[in-house]
């Protein structure tokens, strides 16, 4: 049994809205996980969420959003079976059924490589994650940029800019405040990453207990988060000059 709520919960960290679609469900004594990419590979997720009664299984789900529809309808808690390549969830009133995918239709991402490490480690709170947003839903711009401006002590701090970074355009500058920044760090550098793709996740994460953010200078950045029974991370490539 699960609930309706965490179920919802758990595909809309990784269906974002609709941006992501096509993914395998790997179930594992009684653990679900859950690794997807977007379409354009720019970012990989994975989510993790323990407490899910189901065999241990291989679930290709192709059309998300049809089964998130399909799931709308029912309430309370929820008993889900796989019974000749359809998914089954009942409620006391409802039985639905989905047909599942072939496995192979749907490619596993691969791995992310984190040897190299992160040169900026941040501790977020729920409230960090609603200014950005609301800094993201105030341009129309389809990027942010990390950077490192002063603070008024005059200490680095990592920044991220919404709009373009040129002094004619229309644009926030929002301060992480307590970063830690590796004193290698050049702080000239700039990156730009798909501010829409960081809002949508944020947004869909904002539940979460835990939440930090790990920046590589060399273009990746890592958002984390954790709650009650569920895992989530997000590793974004910067986007092109």
């Amino acid at each position: 049994m699960i609930s309706k709520n965490n179920l919802q919960k758990i595909i809309s960290k990784y269906n974002l809205g609709g941006l992501v679609e096509s993914v395998k469900w790997v179930i594992k004594d009684k653990s679900l996980h859950i690794i997807f990419n977007t379409p354009n590979k720019a970012m990989i997720g994975e989510i993790e969420y323990t407490g899910i009664d189901l065999p241990d299984s291989e679930i290709a789900i192709y059309d998300t959003s049809q089964l998130d529809k399909l799931i709308s309808i029912t309430t309370g808690e929820l008993n889900l079976n796989v019974i000749e390549h359809r998914l089954i969830v009942e409620d006391m009133n409802y039985t639905l059924s989905y047909p599942l995918a072939d496995s192979l239709l749907i490619q596993t991402p691969k791995q992310v490589n984190e040897s190299n490490g992160y040169h900026i480690e941040c501790a977020l709170e729920t409230e960090h994650l609603s200014n950005i947003i609301k800094a993201k839903n105030a341009l129309a711009s389809d990027h942010l940029i990390f950077t490192i401006t002063k603070n008024f002590d005059g200490d680095n701090v990592l920044t991220i800019i919404f709009g373009n970074n040129e002094s004619y355009t229309n644009k926030i500058e929002y301060m992480i405040a307590n970063s830690n920044i590796d004193t290698s760090v050049n702080p000239m550098f700039n990156l730009p990453f798909d501010s829409e793709a960081i809002k949508v996740v944020m947004a869909n994460n904002k539940d979460a207990d835990d939440i930090n953010m790990k920046l590589n200078t060399n273009g990746l950045l890592k958002l984390e988060f954790e709650g009650e029974n569920w895992k989530s991370k997000y590793f974004f490539v910067r986007k092109a000059e």
